[in-house]
């Protein structure tokens, strides 16, 4: 970092900007590594909406040429709820509201469509540490919303790179470069832009790019430089253009195990049959039973990694007769994936894993899958389809996890309150 400050500080004799570049990009790397230092402490929940274009004339053919977009069609998109946080040098991912971080990836907990990490603070790392060895050159100052900023383009090759890029079954380290704009009064950076090299065909990609805007926050008496708005953008071979944009909120300490609850009025009598009602990890394999949904779940504005709530439509009993979860008992299900299809017809696709049953006063795991004896009703949306995670492994990966698909011809997709669906207990 020393050789790279004073290759910018000869340069400063023929820059007109002031401070200096080589002074502001040691104050940008100071305030940057400041708060990539306390971020540890930290959380945010990470919001992404995602849309997957298509050329309307169909896909084929080597397309590393990005097509103007309207010769592009729409074709799916969707939306992810996520907690991130720092730890080890590395960021974290759980499903929103879990409060707890296990050792899991991020493409272990979304297994389907394009998605990336490094916008919280990990390329901040890479870039602004000696690591990865970036080169800096200063390119003057520009315009933007009225302020004057400088800025700075960067560039680190293959061979000293960590980027590491996944497509198509395939991991390849690659080189990767871009710019970053800075405010020179205060030194805070404003927004970070990295693009890899090409990707090699064996990835399935052309390239990707990430752009991100900063901001400072407060977090209890302290500015930190956070993203409130992330995009990423990736274009493959056959022609097809993934685009993400995320924003960041809620950003607080985290102070570890919390716990999450719906509480929803049981039936008359549940008070007394809870006296009797035995844990549900003890619940015996092959149980059926059959939840409705609390209230509403609108595309609109839900998202993979939402809990929602819902409650038995009938006591859960044992072969002998005995009351394992009373009838109206809270249950708690998470939406996995909610996925909007646009072409050839609209369609919805949601995925729903059940994860609690409240017993006596107290959430206990319930291990459930769909029951694919017989299909789900149709609620008068038109057509409903039940179908099982057990067909679409590839897809959803998860025995655990039911699959319903909605169409309708205007697009308007709503799971109404009151929603049945059928499931059945698992051993552990």
């Amino acid at each position: 970092m020393r050789a790279k400050i004073l290759f910018l500080c000869s340069l400063a004799a023929l820059a007109q900007a002031q401070p200096p570049p080589g002074d502001l990009l040691q104050r940008v790397t100071r305030k940057v590594l400041e708060t990539v230092d306390r971020l540890p402490k930290y959380m945010c929940t990470q919001t992404i909406d995602r849309s997957q274009y298509e050329p309307a004339g169909g896909m084929g053919g080597h397309a590393c040429e990005l097509s103007e977009r309207n010769q592009l069609r729409l074709t799916t998109s969707d939306r992810l709820r996520l907690d991130v946080a720092i730890s080890a040098g590395r960021e974290m991912y759980s499903w929103v509201g879990e409060s707890r971080f296990e050792d899991r990836s991020l493409f272990q907990l979304v297994r389907n469509g394009a998605v990336s990490t490094g916008s919280f603070a990990s390329f901040l790392m890479l870039i602004f540490r000696a690591d990865d060895e970036a080169s800096f050159s200063y390119k003057g100052e520009i315009a933007e919303a009225g302020r004057q900023l400088a800025q700075f383009e960067f560039r680190v090759p293959v061979q000293s790179s960590h980027y590491i890029y996944s497509g198509a079954g395939h991991r390849v380290t690659t080189g990767y470069f871009g710019d970053f704009l800075v405010d020179p009064k205060t030194a805070d950076l404003v927004r970070l832009t990295v693009h890899t090299e090409a990707l090699p065909p064996e990835t399935g990609s052309c390239e990707a790019s990430t752009t991100l805007d900063y901001s400072r926050v407060r977090l209890n008496n302290a500015d930190f430089l956070l993203p409130d708005r992330a995009q990423l953008h990736i274009l493959d071979e056959s022609g097809r253009d993934m685009e993400n944009s995320a924003v960041y909120s809620g950003c607080h300490e985290f102070l570890g195990e919390s716990t999450l609850r719906f509480d929803t009025a049981p039936d008359p009598g549940a008070a007394a049959a809870n006296q009797s009602a035995a844990p549900a990890d003890e619940f015996p394999g092959g149980i059926p039973f059959t939840i409705a949904l609390n209230n509403n779940i609108d595309q609109s504005i839900a998202a993979a990694g939402d809990k929602i709530g819902a409650k038995l439509t009938a006591a859960v009993k044992g072969a002998n007769g005995r009351t394992l979860a009373p009838k109206g008992a809270a249950v708690t299900a998470r939406i996995v994936q909610i996925r909007r299809f646009y072409v050839p017809q609209p369609s919805l696709r949601l995925v729903l894993k059940l994860e609690t049953v409240d017993i006596a006063g107290v959430p206990r795991p319930l291990a459930a899958a769909p029951q694919s004896s017989t299909p789900a009703p149709d609620n008068g949306r038109g057509a409903l389809q039940r179908r099982y995670a057990t067909e679409i492994r590839l897809d959803n990966q998860d025995p655990q996890a039911a699959v319903f698909v909605f169409y309708d011809a205007k697009g308007n997709f709503v799971s109404s309150a009151g929603f049945e669906s059928r499931w059945q207990t698992v051993s552990r």
